[in-house]
């Protein structure tokens, strides 16, 4: 998904967090890597700058969806709000750390090394991905900064475990299209893809254009959910996944009421002109803002547990 930031920002508005200042400080984690990253990757500072992927290759570029909700600040004294850290690299997974790696045979299924570490695909029984593992590897590194008393790198952590949250928390990060719909596309491959891809990667879009625009509609939906006592990560985690894959195929027809066949048939990236002129059903809505309230009460769920109380501890 985008606008992974709004989420995180608005889901620190609740359950104790502590915006305090905290100092940015270097790196200095490599020896605890116990997982690959991509080796051209190297952590940004995007501190006063902006989530939103910036790519030479438009199909992947961000930028004009970007509406500058939330505002973040450049430090001062060196120092930076806690909740900016939190939700401003909750984007970071998506800047080029997860790409061009040979993690598993299977990536190939989920269109390389990024998805598979980004999505958790279900079909009839076959399971994909690892969007889960890559939370709790986070969650482990933010516990090791907290416990060094590193906040900054304790709440960058802990961020990029949100990440892997919201996407495996959204429904065609879940399941890419309802298994009933496979029988009428299993001779055209290349439309299935299309279809697939087009719609996951537009629909995400759409929705994240009215968040970093400040949607109020689709805000409230975040605002108003509940947080997930959380106990044991990765099980609760997966439990929340099963919620959404069952929301996946409802998403999916709605959009293929919408777009139809027009998007079956070559890469498509949908405009803001055409997103401001998209008139979304109620049923659209309604299962939109179902999905946002689930994901946005794990999300409150993460942050009380794993976030806010080392916070407290700290302060």
């Amino acid at each position: 998904m985008i606008a992974h930031d709004v989420v995180s920002y608005v889901c620190t508005a609740t359950g104790g967090f502590s915006d305090k200042k905290v100092p940015v400080t270097p790196y200095t984690y490599t020896a605890f890597e116990t997982e690959p990253l991509n080796e051209n990757y190297i952590p940004e500072m995007r501190e006063g700058g902006r989530p939103a992927v910036n790519s030479p290759d438009p199909d992947l570029d961000e930028t004009d969806y970007d509406g500058g909700y939330p505002k973040y600040g450049m430090p001062v004294r060196g120092a930076v709000s806690a909740r900016e850290v939190l939700s401003l690299y909750s984007a970071e997974p998506d800047w080029g750390m997860d790409d061009g790696l040979h993690i598993s045979p299977f990536q190939r299924l989920t269109g390389g090394s990024q998805g598979y570490r980004h999505m958790r695909y279900g079909l009839f029984v076959f399971r994909v991905g690892k969007a889960h593992e890559r939370a709790a590897y986070y969650t482990q590194m933010a516990e090791m900064a907290f416990e060094r008393g590193d906040l900054y790198w304790g709440l960058r952590f802990g961020a990029r475990a949100l990440h892997y949250i919201q996407d495996i928390l959204s429904p065609f990060h879940t399941k890419p299209f309802p298994e009933c719909f496979l029988p009428s596309r299993i001779w055209k491959p290349k439309e299935l893809y299309f279809i697939t891809y087009n719609y996951h990667l537009n629909f995400e879009r759409l929705v994240g254009y009215y968040l970093w625009h400040g949607g109020k509609s689709f805000i409230r939906c975040l605002d108003e959910s509940k947080p997930v006592q959380i106990n044991d990560l990765k099980p609760q985690l997966l439990k929340s996944v099963r919620i959404i894959r069952r929301l996946a195929p409802q998403l999916f027809r709605e959009c293929r009421k919408l777009w139809g066949e027009s998007m079956g048939k070559a890469l498509y990236k949908i405009s803001v002109d055409q997103i401001l002129k998209t008139d979304l059903s109620p049923r659209m809505r309604e299962y939109i803002c179902r999905w946002l309230g689930v994901m946005s009460g794990f999300v409150r769920g993460y942050i009380e547990r794993y976030v806010a109380s080392p916070m407290k501890d700290e302060f």
